[in-house]
């Protein structure tokens, strides 16, 4: 494993070079995706289905699906307000997931999961799967002589196949029915796909073989890493918030000038105008602080023969035989790349060019940087402040760790530098023990 620690040879890793991705992730998305995703895809291939799906994940459509996911996010308040009242333990990162994947639901394919009401057999076996899956580079050498894992693996996928073949086909037929005025269907990422599908293939009777695999493969990526990370991303920044009053306080004080005195409103007033978004400059900033902390991915490739990194006195690094592991967490918290990096900044991401808290090129890399940067960066970022805009000024969100180390007789707790909402990997870096906290109204 050859481990890089440096934005420069980040930067040659991933934007100036197009790297394969390690066998590793390859292997654990295999059995939810079968490899038919833009994550594991390569080559000319990766392109044609990245040009495909871009459209969906514009700045610009985003907010077109604003309005679903202020719907979705009542039923979250609804969740925080239960728990205010019985003053009992919620593990926030539990109901985060839930919300993220009945957003991510809405801008895919315009379809609730419901997952935060009820049980719905796509998503519970999407994160069953999830469960099951390996990179191949356990600790623990018996996970690899789990004999049932492929009978796991294939009725998970069976159920999931199913689910999304049926809603496909649907979305399919209603597109065909309304003919030219396609702006009738919806305008989901998968809508957008297939609008341009049937733009191409004005005489097919029905989806083909080869778009369907991949668009059902595509639906299932957006699923796992559109709830998976940006759960963790809002779980993060409630927690950073808890710690810093100060920068809460001006949080809140943002939200006031925005979208006015009542918070109980914003919801409609988000609905009416999702541009407002756009003005939360120091709410993003706050967001992309608490990403600089807990990034909760990292840039994995396949060493090449032939392809050295250099660092800045001219020495080079083969790669050939490695894993490289670009260590987002390493870079982010480095003290030669970033000034007080252990300390929460906001504003390190407000000043100009030449003060010395302005964010080092190629530094910041929560979504990685290059073509292969996450799809789906601006959709994640917009959902966490919604979040924060429906909820921030209402509710008073605490870790309750110390309650919850009694309540499982384990009064120390662990933590790490210092902190007991460490970040654990679970596909993603997750916060530990699911983030258990106490809700107060303000």
């Amino acid at each position: 494993m050859l481990i890089v620690l440096d934005p420069d040879m980040m930067y040659q890793l991933t934007q100036a070079n197009q790297i394969p991705k390690d066998k590793g992730i390859r292997k654990f998305l295999r059995p939810l995706t079968g490899e038919k995703d833009l994550v594991t895809l390569e080559g000319p291939e990766w392109k044609h289905w990245r040009s495909r799906f871009n459209p969906g994940f514009s700045s610009a459509h985003i907010l077109t699906l604003v309005p679903g996911m202020v719907e979705e996010t009542i039923i979250f308040k609804n969740i925080l307000s239960k728990h205010a009242e019985s003053g009992d333990i919620l593990h926030l990162e539990e109901a985060s997931l839930n919300l993220t994947i009945d957003i991510i639901g809405r801008a895919v394919m315009d379809h609730s999961f419901h997952s935060q009401t009820r049980y719905n057999e796509m998503t519970a076996s999407l994160r069953n799967q999830l469960l099951w899956c390996t990179t191949g580079l356990n600790a623990n050498p018996l996970e690899y002589f789990n004999i049932f894992r492929p009978f796991v693996h294939l009725f998970n996928s069976w159920k999931m196949n199913r689910y999304l073949v049926k809603e496909l086909d649907t979305r399919y037929t209603s597109l065909q029915a309304n003919g030219s005025d396609k702006n009738n269907l919806g305008k989901s990422v998968i809508d957008l796909a297939l609008a341009a599908y049937v733009d191409e293939t004005p005489s097919a009777t029905g989806i083909n073989t080869t778009f369907k695999d991949f668009a059902i493969s595509q639906i299932k990526l957006f699923v796992f890493a559109g709830h998976d990370t940006t759960s963790a991303a809002a779980v993060f920044t409630y927690h950073l918030l808890s710690q810093n009053p100060a920068v809460l306080a001006k949080v809140r004080e943002e939200h006031d000038h925005i979208f006015g005195d009542g918070s109980s409103s914003v919801g409609d007033v988000i609905s009416s105008n999702p541009a407002l978004l756009n003005r939360l400059v120091f709410t993003l900033a706050v967001i992309k602080e608490s990403l600089r902390i807990y990034p909760t991915v990292a840039a994995l490739r396949d060493g090449q023969f032939g392809f050295f990194l250099q660092d800045e006195n001219g020495r080079k690094f083969p790669t050939e035989n490695c894993l490289v592991w670009g260590d987002h967490y390493a870079v982010h918290h480095n003290p030669y790349v970033w000034p007080r990096p252990e300390d929460f900044l906001p504003e390190r991401w407000m000043v100009s060019e030449g003060h010395p808290l302005y964010p080092p090129k190629n530094a910041w890399r929560p979504f990685e940087k290059g073509p292969r940067n996450c799809i789906g960066q601006e959709l994640a970022l917009t959902e966490v402040k919604v979040m924060l805009a429906m909820t921030i000024r209402e509710f008073k969100i605490t870790d309750a760790y110390t309650a919850f180390d009694l309540i499982k007789g384990n009064p120390i707790g662990a933590n790490v530098n210092g902190q007991r909402a460490y970040m654990m990997l679970r596909g993603g870096g997750h916060p530990a023990d699911h983030y258990p906290c106490k809700v107060a109204y303000t």
